[in-house]
């Protein structure tokens, strides 16, 4: 059905007090909850009105009759009113504004011109609902939804400009993209107590991955930040969820977070970006030239560490000059690692022992404690290894079914199978996430056990076989 816009009649009154100043006149004192308080004081418009509520309140009803019967281009006549005369009258001028816009902007019947005078509108939308943020949050009630923080407007106003502005603004450019993405992440973060939601990580990163495949390389280390960024904050969240006692709110953050993840790590996977000779080209005269410049040097080891180049010269250069400036656990675990490499076990001890001392958190003295038993088993000190296991464990209980792993291929090495299985099996009830290779490595003990029992019993066969050959032969020698 057409429903038409109310014909409204204006009567004689007072000029509306200029935008803030009509607001903060009652804020304090007046419940913005409340749809007709809120109404009166809602209206800005520079035309006198004898009845604000009602003009407002019918202009608000219209808009809405419009929205649910999809008449967009009607819908946009109320609310173009409502968004220029009474910004916080409801917050539905944005959230239903923004889809109406959306679908007016990509009707490619409509014309280009009007195109782009929509998806000028659409960002009015959002910088308008920035300047009254306060006004809007206050008008919903606490605990219901709505309610909205500066990174989330920013943020949701940079993934519309990316789905509206290609083809219809002559200046879009993934550049543009990038930076609004960017600048709503870091409000966000900066915010705290919430996430980035899970699609706007994986709309960002695809941004980045476009300025990466056509920047001939230049954009290699911002995506490769990117990329380390986008997913640390994709597994948190699922990590919570594996912690989250509720099932439903679990299933959430799972479906809000782990397909992201998955296109994230497949993006990445074939972008080419970890080529290890392009790293390490990249980053050997970025590390000279920055060598003096701690938080270069540590971004630098941290993505080599991360596309396991932790083993090449350049890491190595990077935690050199990087611990002489200031030693940090970081560049204590690059020193201890080429420590390792020029087979200098004590300096690697001693280098490892210090990023423990260095470490803020228990997680990081567990994840290093790790480390060092992976060397030490490497080397076969596997009493050593075993210390540092249980050192492992007790920073952080957490990493127990990793250790335990780790625990069961020291006592395989030592032929203590029926141990080892043990430690397979603690691990799996410990930690989920590695049932699986607990399970495997179960197999391969069970095989390695089989085999060096079946290979026993053919020693002493053989043993046994050579013992009475020997005992023929001196007994045939002393007849």
């Amino acid at each position: 059905m057409n429903i038409k816009k109310f014909v409204l009649t204006f009567g004689i009154s007072a000029m509306a007090l200029p935008t803030f100043a009509q607001y903060e006149k009652y804020e304090g004192n007046t419940d913005f909850t409340d749809d007709q308080t809120r109404f009166r004081v809602a209206y800005i418009g520079s035309e006198p009105t004898e009845n604000p509520a009602k003009q407002v309140g019918e202009y608000v009803t219209m808009m809405q009759l419009h929205y649910n019967s999809e008449q967009w281009s009607d819908m946009h006549e109320n609310w173009e009113w409502l968004i220029k005369n009474a910004p916080i009258a409801t917050v539905s001028i944005y959230a239903r504004g923004a889809v109406m816009l959306h679908k007016l902007i990509t009707n490619s019947e409509i014309d280009i011109e009007k195109r782009r005078k929509y998806l000028d509108d659409l960002m009015l939308l959002f910088d308008t609902r920035l300047k009254y943020l306060k006004y809007l949050n206050a008008s919903i009630p606490e605990g219901k939804r709505g309610r909205a923080t500066e990174g989330d407007v920013l943020i949701a106003k940079a993934n519309y400009y990316h789905i509206c502005g290609y083809g219809v603004d002559p200046e879009y450019t993934y550049n543009k993209i990038y930076d609004m993405y960017a600048k709503g992440i870091k409000a966000i973060k900066e915010e705290g107590g919430r996430e980035v939601r899970g699609l706007y990580i994986q709309y960002f990163f695809s941004v980045s991955h476009e300025l990466f495949k056509a920047s001939n390389d230049y954009y290699r280390e911002q995506f490769l930040n990117d990329y380390l960024e986008s997913k640390d904050v994709c597994e948190k969240m699922l990590q919570l969820a594996k912690e989250e006692g509720d099932p439903e709110k679990a299933k959430k953050i799972v479906d809000e977070y782990d397909r992201p993840l998955t296109i994230i790590e497949q993006v990445f996977a074939e972008s080419g970006a970890a080529n290890r000779e392009q790293l390490i080209a990249m980053f050997t005269p970025k590390v000279e030239a920055n060598k003096d410049n701690l938080n270069y040097l540590r971004s630098a080891m941290t993505l080599l560490s991360a596309n396991e180049c932790d083993d090449t010269d350049i890491y190595y250069k990077a935690a050199e000059y990087a611990y002489a400036i200031e030693p940090t656990y970081e560049s204590a675990i690059g020193m201890a690692q080429w420590s390792y490499q020029q087979g200098e076990m004590q300096n690697m001890l001693t280098y490892y022992e210090k990023a423990i001392e260095l470490c803020k958190t228990d997680a990081n003295r567990g994840r290093i404690s790790l480390l060092i038993a992976g060397r030490l088993i490497s080397s076969k000190q596997y009493t050593g290894a075993l210390v540092y296991l249980d050192k492992a464990i007790a920073y952080n209980n957490e990493l127990a079914g990793r250790a335990n792993l780790q625990k069961a291929a020291v006592s395989t090495a030592l032929g203590q199978y029926e141990d080892a299985l043990t430690y397979c099996d603690e691990a799996s009830r410990t930690d989920i996430t590695v049932s699986g290779a607990a399970a495997r490595l179960s197999q391969r003990i069970k095989d390695t056990q089989a085999n060096a029992q079946a290979a026993a019993r053919a020693k002493a066969a053989y043993d046994a076989y050579i013992a009475k050959q020997k005992a023929e032969e001196d007994f045939w020698g002393k007849k």
